[in-house]
């Protein structure tokens, strides 16, 4: 298997087990646990295949797409570093030999808040990451690009509903600071409305991409345009200066190229 498919299978196998982690107490603690630790060592392989980046954080050029990119993978990989660490002091399970007195309070409320915000962020990374083959899946195919659209919308309009009724915006900005879970709701519901949310903030992540590189692209045309027309100017200019001396030497001025 290619290293491009293994980490497109890494990263779809902790997209699914994201959603699963954020039922905790519909599928149960231990089973939390379980899936917790599975993402983060999938977090740890993510990073590994794609280690050219910490290679080149350092290089090039930083235009305002990368710079996005940049400051949100930070973000993540802090919440991804914060939940594991909180999840272990918290432990009922899997990590009962890891105690440590009066951290507990403290912990829970770290690792609810970092739950939250990162399974945002990471919506919003993968976002930022699919707009490039969605804008050549337009280029390609303008229907297919149409009917893509249409599903994100509605997809994502009923991801702004589910967004509000499972009050994430509370739990993120700890207005809230314990996660309400109804238990006789069918858990396909919960699954069903966290999906919608992923899609809505990935759409959010890539039509901001989508936007920024739009943006840039004007203005590079604005800026080519600008240096084409300076360069017209010149030769014109040097070329009015320089005809009467071409006259007076008795030889034929140079013909400008009939494209300008």
């Amino acid at each position: 298997m290619k290293k491009k498919h293994i980490r497109i299978a890494v990263d779809i196998v902790m997209t699914v087990l994201l959603l699963m982690l954020m039922a905790y107490s519909l599928i149960g603690e231990e089973l939390h646990e379980i899936i917790g630790t599975a993402i983060f060592v999938l977090y740890i392989a993510h990073h590994i295949l794609n280690r050219g980046w910490y290679k080149a954080v350092f290089k090039g050029k930083y235009s305002l797409q990368r710079i996005i990119r940049t400051v949100i993978d930070i973000m993540l990989v802090i919440t991804m570093i914060a939940q594991p660490v909180s999840g272990i002091l918290l432990s009922k399970h899997l990590y009962t030999f890891i105690k440590i007195n009066g951290v507990s309070a403290t912990a829970r409320e770290v690792h609810m808040l970092f739950a939250y915000w990162g399974f945002v962020l990471l919506c919003v990374h993968i976002g930022t990451h699919i707009s490039s083959p969605v804008k050549k899946l337009w280029k390609k195919s303008k229907s297919t690009g149409i009917a893509l659209t249409i599903c994100s919308v509605g997809i994502s309009a009923f991801g702004v509903i589910a967004f509000i009724n499972r009050q994430l915006a509370d739990y993120m900005f700890r207005k809230m600071l314990f996660v309400f879970f109804d238990t006789s709701e069918p858990i396909v519901f919960f699954f069903l409305d966290y999906a919608a949310i992923m899609v809505l903030f990935a759409s959010v992540g890539c039509v901001m991409m989508l936007c920024v590189s739009a943006i840039s692209g004007r203005k590079n045309d604005h800026r080519k345009q600008n240096n084409a027309n300076y360069n017209k100017s010149v030769r014109t200019l040097l070329l009015s200066c320089t005809a009467p001396l071409f006259r007076i030497l008795g030889k034929k001025m140079p013909c400008r190229n009939r494209a300008e």
